[in-house]
């Protein structure tokens, strides 16, 4: 393998990371959102 496509290997990689990270967290902040509005609902 040469040098180059390491690189853009590791970049696409670094780009998926980031992608994931932000879907985690957006479905994170959804869960938590419908969660607390099961609770509140609840009581």
């Amino acid at each position: 393998m040469k040098q180059d496509e390491l690189k853009e290997i590791k970049d696409v990689l670094n780009k998926i990371h980031k992608t994931l990270l932000y879907v985690f967290w957006i479905i994170g902040f959804f869960a938590l959102l419908y969660f607390g509005l099961l609770i509140y609902l609840s009581y």
